[in-house]
């Protein structure tokens, strides 16, 4: 309390206390009061500063000053104040009513129920408060005749102990009528003195049963509406998939109302216990079960039920705390709108303390934009809002300051209180804290139960097991504390040596107080019960889980300026880099045109780098999607909502950054590089279907692996193949032998997405530049006939030449055999050219019916093949292109010759050079028993389903002629598609996780 706080209710203390003559009893009331809130060298200040207000002459009222400290009292300080008040007034048995009204006067300013200060008034004043007769009075001892309060019986008791729940703050305040000596967390309470009762308090007699503070609160639980629930582990044990055990014959029965501790040495189990309990592992043996229920086999039912708060932050660290409370309250309740979701929220977080943060980003514990405690408290709330009716929360005091950690225990008694069950994983609690448990259950190495019961019991068990003295006493006997540290040097304490060292050998065993824990302590019993266990949820359908999934993730990336700059400032920097790098001309005096992209030798690799860029970019911006959401899922896997709603939502957004990306990186980079506009959008469409690619390759290694570091290394091996397999850097007729291709692409390289996307880009540049546009179907007409007529019908001819030189020859007949089977698997593909009596000869082109007539038959066929097709169609195509050239210049100056002006623009010669293979010497290879074409690719007609020559300008697809572009991005999102069904059944997840078994188990 604040010093001008104290100051008030000093005086208001005073103006009480001289309505008559300040006695003794009145001065020790206020001076339990100050002793209770201050030390004792700051109670007797302010008992001097009463004694000064009880001698000065003043106007005030009761009701004026409790209005003056109104304010800066909370309603359970309030509450104490009226207790007190009430106390004082009573200090001489003699209650004026001018006493009674100023006291009245005071709950009322507070806003202190009518019959709840009633209730404290009869409790308070009542010469038998165990007589009263209402619910809100519980007595502690012996049987009463004729019925009476909530009774719990303990027939040796000395007296009777009288217990008042005050519901409105959830206190508990008791007054002891009796003879003997009783004894509150080990410290001597005087009769009829009323005493607040603190959570995890324990009260006994000499030699007699103690009552706990849950077996109190349980009492008055009994009697609400609540639904119940009943939590039990039968025989559970877990083994790890490398076959340690981690938990041996745990069996648990709890029911809703109480807060159990899990506690253990380091490695003992207790975040397994923690995972088993919550059905995050599921166990080798065993069942867990809510209200009959197994919560592994039938997940639904329990859907809602339970909640789990991780020991790490699950928080979505760029959204604010408002934020982070509101869109989870949307993922669980479909049936509220918008604003009763917000009041929800704001009065969670006015219960959790966090109003004035709520509009505060969260940030991560390096960046601290909120304290460890509220990060604590809002980690609960995310739980909390959806009301779970069992709760498992993973060390939620670690790193925390003991004020923080003394904060989040309250908060969840208070929710146990409320009839939640919550298993709390605690190490190294204060006494305060370890008194808040009901139960506790402590694990040894190994997986062993070795206690269950109550906390402060655990000491004296303990101590009897290993025989020490003071067995009988767990608490000072000065301050009432409990050191929980006692419990684990018992545990493992170590033997001596004859010299009277420690040894590293443990007196106990884990199975000596395993054995120890079969023998002496009894698992509860809990009455079963048939109903269905409470849920809240009313989970949003597909589309809405979608639409929430989206716009949270929207927020969090805007809220990132740093991920925002990178990602959208990224493409076009590189960009604008690359294009001007690559912007080459040639500074000879011959050249007078300066920049063209005619001779600008550079624009192959500039299409080739905008594939790796647009790889790049969309991993790296999908790589840690999930990776980073990981934590967020494992809380959210309680609520069973869509994977495919969550998976999607990421994706669309992925593709929508993807797409600017690419937009921008097109725009700067065509523009310098003078690539003509009605191109861009293919350039984007082919740059966007790759990074969508790459997008969800990033989401399948980001919901593969665990750590990013990992991921990042995966990066270069992911793109490494798609830049050496693509075609680009070594072409496939030059890889291993083992893996290459002539005249086709191998199936390494069809596995490349980069080599479906450079092909695509390279084919549409050539093909489709307001240049060739004109041209290119006459081109492709006359690369056939070319082709067909100087190195098709040579090549043959050539081999007509070679068997008849040779045919008959013992030493060259395998060569002529070959030979024979070339020419007449070549000269068929002709054949529906003539008739079947033109033909016939083909017949004879074998090693055992060659014959010179044959042969005549073969060069004649050939020769009609040139004269009558071959070359007519080369003359009539060129004729056509001359008159389309023609036609462009028509009307227009000869020095401003229009064409030139085209190719100077649209043109490239060395991307011609790349896409007719110019370059290469061998124009025709031979394959066993085909020829193959080795010179202009852009041209050929591809005559197999999907295998075509890599840079040709069509694929064969269904019997059909398909434009590369088009399938080649159908290939593409083909890919995706796949890629997608990975990532949502988890196949390489699955498939490392098997991998990883077998070798532990072959190990």
């Amino acid at each position: 309390m604040s010093e001008k706080l104290l100051d008030g209710l000093m005086h208001l203390f005073a103006i009480l206390a001289k309505e008559d003559t300040v006695t003794e009893e009145e001065q020790e009331v206020v001076r339990t009061f100050l002793q209770q809130q201050l030390t004792a060298e700051g109670a007797e200040r302010y008992m001097k500063r009463f004694a000064q207000y009880t001698t000065r002459v003043g106007t005030e009222t009761v009701a004026s000053v409790a209005q003056q400290v109104n304010a800066d009292l909370t309603l359970k300080q309030e509450v104490v104040v009226v207790v007190r008040l009430i106390e004082l007034i009573n200090a001489d048995r003699k209650i004026s009513a001018a006493e009674r009204e100023a006291v009245k006067s005071a709950a009322d300013v507070w806003g202190i129920q009518p019959q709840e200060y009633f209730d404290i008034f009869d409790f308070v004043t009542s010469a038998d408060p165990h007589n009263l007769h209402h619910d809100s009075v519980l007595r502690v001892g012996p049987a009463l005749n004729g019925g009476g309060p909530k009774h719990i019986l303990r027939p040796q008791f000395p007296g009777f102990l009288s217990v008042l729940r005050i519901a409105s703050v959830n206190t508990y305040i008791m007054r002891y009528q009796g003879s003997d000596t009783l004894y509150v967390n080990g410290l001597a309470i005087a009769p009829n003195r009323v005493y607040f009762l603190a959570p995890g308090s324990v009260i006994r007699a000499r030699s007699q049963e103690g009552v706990y503070y849950s077996d109190i609160v349980s009492r008055f639980l009994q009697d609400t509406e609540a639904p119940k629930t009943v939590f039990e582990a039968r025989e559970v044990e877990f083994r790890f998939p490398n076959g340690k055990v981690g938990l041996r014959s745990v069996n648990i029965r709890e029911e809703s109302g109480a807060l159990i501790g899990l506690m253990g040495a380091s490695g003992a189990g207790k975040s397994t216990l923690l995972n088993v309990l919550n059905g995050f592992y599921t166990p080798s043996s065993g069942q867990v079960v809510i209200n009959g229920i197994d919560i592994y086999r039938d997940k639904k039912a329990i859907e809602g039920v339970i909640g789990y708060v991780s020991q790490d932050d699950l928080l979505i660290e760029e959204l604010t705390v408002y934020q982070n409370l509101f869109y989870n309250a949307k993922l669980c309740f479909s049936d509220k709108t918008e604003a009763e979701l917000d009041v929800m929220v704001t009065k969670l977080l006015a219960d959790l303390g966090l109003s004035e943060t709520r509009d505060l980003q969260v940030g991560n514990p390096l960046q601290k934009k909120i304290s460890g405690g509220q990060r604590k408290r809002l980690n609960i709330g995310l739980e909390l809002i959806r009301e779970p009716a069992v709760m498992f929360v993973d060390e939620p005091t670690s790193g925390l300051s003991s004020r923080d950690s003394e904060n989040i225990m309250d908060l969840l008694k208070e929710l146990s209180l409320k009839g939640k069950l919550i298993f709390v994983v605690i190490h190294q609690p204060s006494s305060d804290i370890f008194k808040m448990f009901d139960k506790l259950y402590i694990l040894d190495v190994g997986g062993y139960p070795i206690y269950y019961g109550n906390p402060v019991e655990a000491v004296t068990y303990f101590k009897r097991r290993a025989e020490l003295i003071n067995a009988d006493y767990a608490e000072c006997g000065e301050c009432g504390n409990v050191n929980p540290e006692q419990i684990f040097n018992i545990i493992e304490s170590k033997v001596l040596d004859d010299e009277g060292n420690f040894t590293t050998e443990r007196r106990f065993t884990p199975q000596q107080w395993h054995e120890l824990f079969n023998a002496h302590i009894q698992v509860p019993t809990v009455a079963p019960t048939d109903s269905p266990p409470v849920s809240n949820l009313h989970i949003p359908d597909r589309l809405r889980q979608l639409r929430v999934f989206a716009v949270r993730d929207v927020l969090t990336k805007l809220a990132n300026t740093a991920y925002l700059a990178i990602n959208f400032l990224e493409a076009p920097v590189l960009a604008l880099i690359l294009a001007v790098i690559l912007r080459y001309y040639s500074l000879d005096e011959s050249n007078t045109e300066g920049y063209t992209l005619l001779k600008n030798l550079n624009l192959p690799a500039y299409l080739f780098i905008c594939i790796l860029v647009a790889l790049f970019m969309g991993l790296t911006v999908s790589a840690e999607e999930i990776l980073r959401d990981r934590k967020i899922l494992k809380r959210e896997a309680f609520l069973n909502l869509s994977r495919r709603s969550y998976l999607v939502s990421k994706i669309l957004i992925l593709f929508a950054i993807s797409a600017i990306q690419t937009l921008s990186f097109v725009l700067i980079g065509n523009l310098i590089l003078g690539i003509d506009w009605s191109m861009w959008g293919a350039y984007w469409f082919v740059l966007f279907s790759v990074s969508c690619f790459a997008n969800l390759l990033g989401l399948n290694i980001s919901a593969t692996f665990d750590n990013a570091v990992t991921i990042y290394i995966l990066v270069p091996i992911l793109l490494i193949p798609q830049i050496i397999l693509s075609g680009v850097i070594v072409k496939f007729d030059k890889l291993n032998p083992a893996i290459a291709a002539h005249g086709t692409v191998p199936l390494v390289g069809d596995l490349m997405a980069s080599r479906w996307a450079y092909e695509a880009l390279a084919v549409y540049q050539y093909r489709n530049n307001p240049y060739e546009r004109h041209f290119f179907a006459f081109d492709k007409a006359m690369s056939e006939s070319q082709y067909r007529q100087l190195y098709w019908t040579r090549k043959l001819e050539g081999k007509l030449d070679f068997v008849k030189t040779y045919a008959g020859q013992p030493d060259r007949a395998a060569e002529v055999a070959t030979s024979l089977a070339l020419l007449q698997a070549e000269l068929r593909t002709q054949a529906y050219r003539f008739n079947d009596a033109d033909i016939a000869f083909l017949d004879a082109l074998t090693p055992s019916a060659y014959s010179p007539d044959a042969d005549a038959q073969a060069r004649k066929m050939l020769s009609v093949l040139n004269a009558r097709l071959f070359v007519p169609a080369f003359n009539e195509n060129n004729t056509a292109k001359q008159a389309a050239i023609e036609a462009l210049r028509a009307g227009k100056p000869e020095a401003d010759d229009p064409v030139l002006v085209l190719k100077l623009a649209h043109h490239n010669e060395s991307l011609q050079d790349l896409v007719t293979n110019r370059t290469d010497e061998i124009k025709v290879l031979e394959i066993g028993d085909q020829l193959i074409q080795n010179s202009d690719p852009i041209y050929q007609t591809p005559a197999r389903e999907w295998r075509a020559p890599f840079f040709s300008s069509t694929k064969k697809f269904l019997g059909m002629q398909w434009d590369t572009l088009y399938f080649n991005m159908g290939v593409v999102w083909l890919m995706t598609a796949l890629l997608y069904l990975t990532l949502y059944y988890e196949s390489l997840r699955v498939g490392i996780a098997r991998l990883q078994g077998l070798f532990t188990k072959r190990r």
